[in-house]
């Protein structure tokens, strides 16, 4: 009889009046992979919270390892072995990758840090599981998958067997995605646990021995992967049958053209610049831009939000009652929003979608304080804010909170995504910028979201999609255009291309940085190997000068 790693026995969760988790119970089989799926607000993070010593339940018991115990806080659960890699990564950015992995848990040698025994355990541990990164680096400069990486290492430190993994592929390309379920299959075949929330259900599929469906706080069942189908299990996270709806392309060449770029380039550090991008785009048009992540979608975002000023070419506003055009190439963050009309679903809910520590009534509002009838003569106006709250969560379906007095923060990520793509929708707008809609959502989630598109689509609005889902963007796109080191590579009809033509000329970016990233290997060791031959010559010098005296 296979032995639990982890039962969860009638464990309840209330927060105020709100209840994440309803008399769950169920049980972790030691050495699997066991998935934890459901709909966003689901309690999924709730419950993995429980057990990492987050949260208290309100009742109920945890066993671990076939003993009952209450993990107090994050300290006890590493020391009975279980680690959490977060949603959002909690890691300090100035910080190199070692110093961020072994924080908490350091080697003393004479009272001091020992950052070399360290690092020779963090190597071992990379030889083992092939998750090799540059300990060096600082994480606020690495890559989403290095601290991804980094935060895995964290827990491997802390010789963690039972591993937690909350949304681990929301942030990750399709390359990275592969890399990391081939390591979660590594750590099951030396032993570990793994509980793995996921909405993905393919992946789900691909590498998980049984999965346990929450919907509202309550599981619904605990099924064997292997002889369940994706179908089954999408209809049992949301209660009915899941289609996801197909936007019909339509040659929209010959509507009204509302926005143009014309050869707009980007100097930036912070991301990829943009190198002479040209497109135009047109009244009831789905105009979505596929590639790999970092080739640019971030520095098109903040151009078009007008965060980022572009330093060549011009950005057009089109009239097409008079057929005058207006350059708002310079124009800020708020004239883009009131006088252009354009709402913008950023890529980073936090750093520019939601104030974490203000409710999600007032979210729902607090880009619209320069508008009269949501705060005429700078009073906000109560009964428009709730009325304009109420239609975000009725129509976009957010939930984890009734009256909208609970902070952004305390929602899951899911519902936070619904309830900024929501503000943006609700309110007026002529063009909206939506990036990475569905990033994190669930598959009933994502229904609702992409039906909303089609809608807006349907009402003449002119919409970018940025996209790294390749599914998603040949679902709902007029037209592609294809991104590659900043670059538009090319720019047609979505109907006039093919999976395997689009994903080639996304590769094509990988190839380059990969080079490029090989280049940049072969100077450092060049330049290592110049410093330690200097270093050796110096030392023969002196051995020299010392003979000779």
């Amino acid at each position: 009889m296979d032995k639990n790693a982890v039962e969860f026995l009638n464990v309840t969760k209330d927060f105020g009046t709100l209840r994440a988790n309803d008399d769950i119970s169920f049980a972790v089989k030691k050495g699997s992979i066991h998935a934890l799926i459901g709909e966003n607000g689901a309690g999924k993070s709730t419950l993995t919270s429980i057990l990492f010593g987050l949260y208290q339940p309100t009742k109920g018991t945890i066993k671990i390892n076939e003993q009952e115990i209450i993990v107090k806080d994050p300290n006890q659960a590493n020391t009975l072995g279980i680690g959490m890699v977060h949603q959002h990564f909690k890691l300090v950015n100035v910080y190199t990758n070692l110093e961020n992995i072994v924080l908490g848990a350091e080697f003393e040698k004479n009272m001091m840090i020992d950052l070399k025994t360290a690092r020779l355990k963090v190597k071992a541990i990379q030889d083992l599981y092939n998750l090799h990164f540059d300990l060096n680096e600082l994480s606020g400069k690495a890559s989403v998958a290095t601290q991804q990486k980094v935060e895995i290492m964290k827990m491997l430190y802390r010789d963690a067997q039972i591993l937690i993994f909350d949304e681990p592929t929301a942030v990750l390309t399709d390359q990275e995605i592969q890399g990391l379920l081939k390591t979660m299959k590594i750590f099951k075949e030396n032993g570990k646990t793994i509980i793995f929330i996921s909405h993905k259900l393919h992946e789900v599929k691909d590498v998980a021995d049984e999965a346990t469906v929450l919907r509202k706080g309550k599981v619904i069942g605990t099924y064997d992967v292997a002889n369940t189908s994706i179908e089954f299990l999408a209809e049992a996270m949301v209660g009915q049958k899941v289609v996801l709806p197909t936007n019909l392309v339509s040659d929209v060449s010959k509507n009204d053209v509302v926005l143009s770029f014309e050869n707009v380039s980007t100097s930036t550090k912070l991301a990829k610049p943009l190198h002479d991008v040209s497109f135009n785009l047109h009244k009831g048009e789905v105009l979505a831009f596929a590639g790999v992540e970092g080739n640019g979608q971030e520095t098109l975002e903040y151009v078009l939000w007008g965060l980022l000023k572009p330093v060549k070419g011009h950005i057009w506003l089109h009239n097409n009652e008079d057929g005058s055009k207006t350059d708002i190439t310079g124009w800020s963050v708020a004239d883009k929003n009131k006088k252009a009309k354009i709402n913008v679903v950023p890529g980073d809910r936090h750093k520019h979608g939601l104030i974490l520590d203000f409710n999600i009534q007032d979210n729902s509002i607090i880009r619209l304080l320069n508008y009269k009838q949501y705060a005429p003569f700078g009073i906000i106006n109560n009964k428009e804010k709730r009325r304009l709250f109420l239609d975000i969560k009725n129509n976009f379906d957010v939930r984890g909170t009734k009256d909208g007095s609970s902070f952004a923060r305390s929602l899951s990520g899911g519902n936070q995504q619904k309830a900024i793509v929501g503000r943006e929708m609700s309110t007026e707008h002529d063009i909206l910028v939506i990036v990475q809609p569905t990033r994190g959502l669930d598959v009933g989630a994502i229904q609702l979201i992409h039906s909303k598109i089609i809608e807006e689509k349907k009402a003449g609005k002119a919409i970018i999609l940025i996209s790294y889902e390749l599914d998603e963007v040949l679902a709902l796109a007029d037209t592609i255009a294809v991104l590659n080191g900043g670059k538009v590579l090319s720019i047609k009809q979505a109907s006039n291309y093919n999976r395997p033509e689009i994903g080639l000329l996304m590769a094509a970016s990988v190839d380059k940085q990969s080079e490029e990233s090989h280049k940049k290997k072969k100077l450092l060791v060049r330049i290592k190997e110049w410093f330690a031959n200097r270093k050796k010559r110096r030392k023969e010098e002196t051995s020299d000068v010392s003979d000779s005296n």
